[in-house]
């Protein structure tokens, strides 16, 4: 007897339940692969957001580190233990001042505390002998500091003036009995952590901080499932960044993933019902599973081709957020240094001119010889100034919060006035000719951007000079009938100044040209260049309304030209007579300024000039000192940003009280709301000299006259 065949119903439900296998099969398999993909995106996405925090660590602790080695110099300096004794107070306060985080500042010998900073905590820690620390992490970083002139790290751990810290310890050659043999910097951990910003991480990124020993560092002590990695180097051990999803890699991609499993089970159920309508006829069963084989191909492609433009449009918001944010910690870096150098410029160049005075009258050769050696190191610290100075001026470019005030300007002046500086930035073994155009060449430009232009080009054409060579720097005029051929392509018709600057150094290739002029680009090595001086330059001139042109190839140096507009020369009074500067006659200078050091280095420069100085430690303090009936003073000198009231406010607090006071504004960046531009009012940008301090006092107040 033959076998019965199946019935048409089984045949369909049997086809059905095949096709229901193993398009679940391959659904699951696609879901599987498209997760990983989604999951390894994400990484990378975790990676590109975390990995700043990692900089900003190290650098954190860099400094402090930097702190503790100041700290040893200048315990090493001092000539007695009394005078250490004297000074200790003091240094450290301004130690601790300036490194925020610092719990406390302490001098040990023989393993005992025997000073320490601030003076509160002496009584319970002066006298402690940390060997006898219950935690052997506190003895053993005692130890390896005796051991090793290499800086030491202990910790975290609990403190004894209370909370949890780590301590940096640096061994010191003790020059006589009673010096201390150790400094030592205790740091609150999380302090350091909120300034690296990792309490702002959002709250779908998940981090923990292990220290050295692999503990993990409170308060981001709870470990994310399969982190990514970063190591953070950290004085004499790595600590270790991990990062993750808050909810874990599966669940952060899984909204990505249901459009995908919704229309994989769609098109699972299309094919189950297209199989159970089609059974029995091979044929027409053939042309249905290839026809909706290529829907699902097409899908699939789709798919792919959506997840690719999300990525890459995630790619490029993250990449802008990255330098918007260095830009923000550009501008707030470069504020905070510009009252450092302008400190440190001010009071070297006071020291220097009081040096060469004394030098002068010196009748003593031995004393003359020690005031001429002081003279030059402090000439090393004006000449490090000035670097600093264009650095902090990059930045301030880079993140656009450098006030830009264009006025007429004639390039020449601009380039003999820069000619010192220029020479001492580039050393003995690069030689510099300038040669300039004939007669005046105007421009509209801002006269402190021009200058930082020209000063950009020549650092980076003596860079290019590891073995000393010539650069040249000339200015001339170029009038142009029809639109440029090279070397000035697509330069329009018209009269131009051109600044040129001409190194015989390595050259670039073609490759490196394409890419000179983008941000943090750089060929040099590691720690010998931002990669902001170049973009800085292509931003202000083109934002001027000029051009650059390179012309360069390898071992045949480099070529660097800028093309101004030039304007139509100024009409000048044969008979009218050159402006005489004002002399101080004793004019009453109030100098409203928050930090005390840049206060005392103010009004010193001030009254060395002839003028009288009242001071006010910010904008409330000054109005109240007017408002109590203090001679009214001829002018108003003020810092921008200040607590409680800062310089703008202050202008219009004395405005509405009919205060007729001129004001001169000085910050070290302007953001926010743009001050004032009048007769009223002034503005001197900081790192400023002491002599266009009081240039700049001058022609306020002869304005007035």
């Amino acid at each position: 007897m033959a076998p019965q065949r199946p019935s048409f119903l089984v045949r369909r439900l049997r086809a059905v339940g095949l096709t229901l296998l193993l398009g679940a099969a391959v659904a699951t398999a696609f879901d599987r692969w498209y997760a990983g993909q989604l999951i390894a995106r994400e990484r990378t996405r975790v990676e590109a957001f975390v990995a700043p925090y990692t900089t900003l660590l190290e650098g954190i602790f860099q400094r402090r580190i930097v702190r503790l080695d100041a700290l040893r110099q200048f315990v090493s300096l001092q000539p007695s233990t009394d005078e250490l004794t004297r000074k200790f107070p003091t240094f450290a306060d301004g130690l601790r001042v300036a490194a925020p985080g610092v719990r406390a500042v302490q001098l040990v010998r023989n393993a005992r505390i025997v000073a320490t900073n601030p003076g509160a905590d002496s009584a319970t820690l002066v006298g402690y002998d940390l060997m006898t620390h219950p935690d052997p992490e506190v003895r053993d970083g005692v130890e390896r500091a005796r051991r090793s002139d290499a800086m030491a790290m202990a910790g975290p751990f609990p403190l004894l003036q209370g909370g949890v810290g780590i301590v940096l310890r640096l061994r010191v050659t003790a020059k006589a009995e009673g010096f201390p043999d150790q400094v030592a910097l205790v740091l609150n951990v999380g302090e350091l952590l909120y300034e690296a910003d990792l309490a702002r991480l959002p709250s779908t990124v998940q981090v923990a901080l292990l220290d050295r020993r692999g503990l993990p560092v409170a308060p981001f002590d709870r470990l994310p499932q399969d982190p990514v990695s970063f190591s953070v180097s950290v004085g004499d051990g790595d600590w270790t960044l991990l990062a993750a999803p808050s909810f874990g890699w599966h669940q952060s991609v899984l909204g990505d993933l249901r459009p995908t499993r919704l229309a994989s089970a769609l098109i699972v159920l299309l094919l189950a019902t297209l199989s159970y309508g089609v059974a029995g006829r091979q044929e027409r069963l053939r042309r249905a599973v290839d026809e909706r084989t290529q829907a699902l191909a097409q899908a699939n492609d789709d798919l792919r081709r959506e997840a690719a433009e999300r990525r890459e449009l995630e790619e490029q918001l993250l990449h802008s957020q990255k330098m918007e944010a260095v830009g923000t910690l550009a501008g707030g870096v470069a504020h905070d240094f510009n009252n450092l150098l302008t400190a440190i410029v001010g009071f070297a160049q006071l020291a220097e001119q009081q040096a060469a005075q004394l030098q002068a009258e010196s009748s003593v050769p031995d004393m003359a010889r020690q005031l001429g050696d002081m003279r030059t190191d402090l000439a090393e610290i004006l000449k490090a100034s000035d670097r600093a100075s264009l650095l902090t001026s990059q930045l301030l470019s880079f993140s656009r919060r450098q006030k830009s005030t264009p006025t007429r300007l004639d390039v020449n002046g601009v380039v003999k006035d820069i000619d010192r500086m220029l020479r001492r930035l580039i050393g003995e073994t690069v030689q510099l000719q300038t040669e300039t155009g004939a007669g005046p060449l105007p421009v509209l430009a801002d006269g402190g951007q021009l200058s930082q232009v020209i000063v950009n080009l020549v650092v980076n054409a003596r860079d290019a000079l590891p073995n000393g060579g010539r650069i040249h720097l000339r200015t001339r005029a170029l009038d142009l009938a029809a639109v440029g051929a090279a070397p000035y392509a697509g330069l329009p018709s018209g009269e131009w100044v051109l600044v040129e600057v001409q190194d015989n150094g390595t050259g670039m290739t073609p490759e490196v040209q394409a890419r000179m002029f983008e941000p943090f680009f750089t060929t040099k090595r590691l720690g010998d260049g931002t990669g902001l001086g170049l973009s800085t330059v292509y931003g202000i001139v083109t934002q001027a309304g000029g051009h650059v042109f390179v012309d360069s190839a390898p071992g045949q140096g480099t070529t660097v030209s800028l093309a101004w507009p030039r304007l139509e020369p100024a009409a000048v009074d044969p008979e009218a007579a050159p402006p005489v500067p004002a002399v101080a006659n004793g004019e009453l200078v109030l100098v409203v300024e928050d930090e005390a050091g840049l206060r005392r280095l103010v009004g010193e420069i001030l009254r060395r000039h002839g003028y009288r100085v009242e001071v006010a430690f910010d904008g409330q303090d000054a109005l109240e000192k007017l408002e109590q009936g203090m001679e009214l003073p001829e002018l108003v000198l003020t810092d921008v940003v200040m607590p409680r009231m800062g310089g703008a406010e202050l202008a219009d607090a004395m405005a509405a009280r009919r205060y007729d006071i001129p004001v001169l504004f000085m910050s070290g960046y302007q953001e926010g709301d743009p001050l004032p531009d009048d007769m009223q009012h002034g503005y001197i940008a900081k790192p400023f000299t002491p002599d266009a301090l009081v240039s700049r006092v001058r022609s306020m107040l002869q304005a007035r006259v």
